[in-house]
């Protein structure tokens, strides 16, 4: 099953550290793996990019996640021996001036860095198991739209070589009578010029043979059903094919150029038009494919 580049996917895991996790990827010539993640969890980087390579050949794909921080373990910390100085201080300030009253614990508690938030942070294992079922689905799905478009891309483009095997199929066809209309056009050319003058048989017979020497496309047309096969082929692989259709996609591209240049037919020209359309949006459509 082909997949096409282009792609979305999204994943969660509410659990203990809500995990968001989403992936998009574009067309690219090559894997190129982009990962957006809080500051704290910046470890987690390589980690995933590798899970990532496992699973895909080709594409940009951007990677963004998110950690819910309200569910993040949070401790409160005091810091009893400031808190301490604190109030020594006050307490000689205390005599000094000659206040009266208490020092209360709520004029202690306004003081700067009595109180410390701090995050209970898990370790690196522990961090990347909840959120490797975030990713994991959020890979899965993407491949799955991926597989998704890659099927409308296979129906396309087999409905497109479909039309150029038809196309084939009439060159082959045509090619079989270009010498003898190149014969007869001979013919008529110099009885036309030479009306008065015995024609030379032999010598048109050579010319023709000579001519249909040079236009004979047999070998093209050989190489550019191949092509089509090998194209059908691999529509059904569960291989990365897109490089590979690229490349045939350009030797077919040169058998129809040489075919329109060794038949010298209207007939046959005309065909080939219609096949290098056909050429041109098959790489358009390739250019998607994994």
């Amino acid at each position: 099953m082909i997949k096409s580049m282009t792609g979305y996917g999204r994943g969660e895991n509410p659990g203990k550290y809500h995990w968001v996790v989403e992936i998009r990827s574009v067309n690219h010539r090559f894997l190129e793996v982009f990962v957006r993640l809080p500051k704290p969890w910046l470890f987690l980087e390589d980690k995933i990019k590798s899970h990532i390579k496992g699973k895909i050949v080709r594409g940009r794909v951007d990677v963004f996640v998110n950690l819910s921080a309200e569910n993040l373990p949070v401790d409160i910390k005091i810091d009893k021996i400031l808190v301490n100085n604190y109030y020594k201080k006050m307490m000689e300030l205390k005599d000094k001036i000659g206040f009266e009253g208490p020092i209360s614990l709520s004029l202690l508690s306004l003081m700067p860095n009595v109180f410390n938030l701090e995050e209970d942070l898990p370790t690196e294992q522990e961090l990347w198991e909840s959120f490797l079922p975030a990713l994991t689905d959020a890979v899965d799905n993407l491949i799955d739209m991926r597989k998704k478009e890659g099927e409308n891309l296979r129906k396309d483009l087999n409905a497109r070589l479909g039309f150029i095997e038809s196309k084939t199929v009439i060159i082959k066809e045509r090619a079989k009578v270009v010498p003898e209309e190149y014969k007869k056009k001979l013919l008529h050319n110099l009885q036309k010029l030479f009306s008065d003058i015995s024609l030379d048989h032999d010598r048109i017979e050579t010319e023709v043979v000579l001519f249909a020497e040079k236009a004979n496309i047999t070998e093209e047309i050989v190489r550019l059903t191949s092509h089509l096969s090998q194209m059908k082929g691999l529509l059904d692989s569960d291989e990365s094919i897109g490089k590979k259709m690229d490349f045939i996609a350009q030797e077919m591209f040169r058998e129809v150029n040489t075919i329109a240049s060794k038949a010298s037919d209207y007939c046959i020209a005309k065909e080939v038009i219609e096949i290098k359309s056909e050429l041109e949006k098959i790489r358009e459509q390739i250019q998607n494919i994994e």
